[in-house]
């Protein structure tokens, strides 16, 4: 072999360890993406597990404009975990790990761009999850410990606390620097009262800051669970309480008010037991999902956070089934009309008229309604 041939050779050997090497970086790293195609002329995305259909809402009718294939969830998603929209522009969730699921991993959707990107991360949302305008919070709690992370739209994750005592959280809500939480110790010497946790964050440090007992009862331990926060004003949804001499459960349904500068805390009744999440679907109006289970419908209640007043929306008289259908997400695309996406369905809802107006059968693994 002369020297222009080892030459060649050993450049052909240098390029394929080249590529062997980036092969290897691909496969093995944490952070990946993927692509798909942005629609300038739709009014929202149904997201699924292996798609992604832009839609127009005109004329009482829903246009699809287009049909993607493209993996976006390997394994599975926990449905009642907050997902988070920041800046109108991005998506941000988490996909369980096993056993439940496939691979542990926050993925971020930027439909702006439509690049969707992965971070295989033990520190997904398990558990409850928030958002501020910047940032992604999860949070996972066992018997053993439990953390909340903070990752930002890039999914780089800035932060991370763990908790000296396990505490099962709520979701998160924000109120400017503030992080709110309702929490429940894991490893409680009394009635395993609920806490009200306040964190900051500020030059992307999380701070512990203080906790209260929510609502405090010498004979009653009350049930609280997703709640939200806006100017120092906090709305929690509760499913009942326990008598704490017999540990009797007595369960109800009611929206729970706490002004947090004047300290007032009052309860509001709801028409149906068993509120179990919160979609906030403007500045003042609350969409209060019911548990399946308690109240034996697929229903929700609308709850009007300046007059406190609520309706109630039962979906199971139009066809749904509390046995195999559930709430997946919901939207206010018009003043006086919800996108409600539950079961294989997606709905068009005439808040006004009590009603539905619209109905169309889309894929079981569509998860998530967003609004260009």
């Amino acid at each position: 072999m002369n020297r222009k041939q080892k030459v060649g050779h050993g450049i052909v050997v240098a390029i394929i360890l080249l590529l062997g090497v980036l092969f290897f970086i691909q496969r093995h790293s944490s952070v990946s993406s993927k692509q798909f195609s942005i629609q300038s002329n739709v009014d929202f995305y149904l997201l699924g597990y292996n798609s992604v259909e832009g839609y127009n809402f005109k004329d009482n009718s829903f246009e699809k404009v287009s049909d993607e294939k493209i993996e976006i969830v390997k394994g599975q998603i926990n449905q009642v975990v907050k997902r988070a929209e920041i800046s109108n522009r991005y998506l941000l969730f988490s996909e369980e790990g096993p056993p439940l699921g496939v691979v542990g991993r926050v993925i971020s959707v930027d439909f702006e761009t439509g690049k969707i990107h992965y971070n295989k991360t033990s520190d997904y949302a398990f558990s409850s999850a928030g958002v501020n305008p910047d940032y992604y919070f999860t949070s996972e709690a066992n018997t053993d410990d439990s953390f909340i992370a903070v990752f930002d739209t890039n999914l780089k994750e800035v932060d991370k606390y763990i908790f000296k005592n396990s505490v099962f959280a709520s979701d998160f809500s924000n109120d400017g620097d503030d992080i709110y939480f309702l929490g429940v110790e894991v490893n409680s010497n009394d009635n395993y009262p609920t806490y009200l946790h306040h964190f900051s964050l500020k030059n992307k440090k999380l701070q512990f800051e203080n906790k209260e007992i929510l609502h405090e009862d010498p004979e009653l331990t009350y049930f609280f669970d997703n709640s939200i926060v806006r100017g120092k004003q906090l709305y929690s949804i509760s499913g009942g309480y326990r008598i704490n001499s017999t540990k009797e459960k007595v369960l109800w349904g009611k929206v729970f008010h706490y002004d947090m500068e004047s300290g007032l805390k009052e309860f509001f009744d709801l028409d149906e037991i068993g509120p179990v999440n919160i979609i906030e679907l403007g500045e003042n109006l609350l969409a209060i999902e019911h548990e399946n289970n308690d109240s034996g419908k697929i229903a929700f209640s609308l709850f009007d956070v300046t007059n406190h007043k609520s309706s109630f929306i039962n979906l199971s008289q139009f066809g749904f089934s509390a046995e195999t259908d559930y709430i997946k997400d919901i939207k206010l695309i018009q003043d006086n009309i919800l996108l409600v996406l539950a079961g294989n369905k997606l709905i068009a809802y005439d808040i006004n008229k009590n009603t539905i107006i619209l109905e169309k059968i889309v894929d079981e693994d569509m998860f998530h309604i967003w609004l260009k």
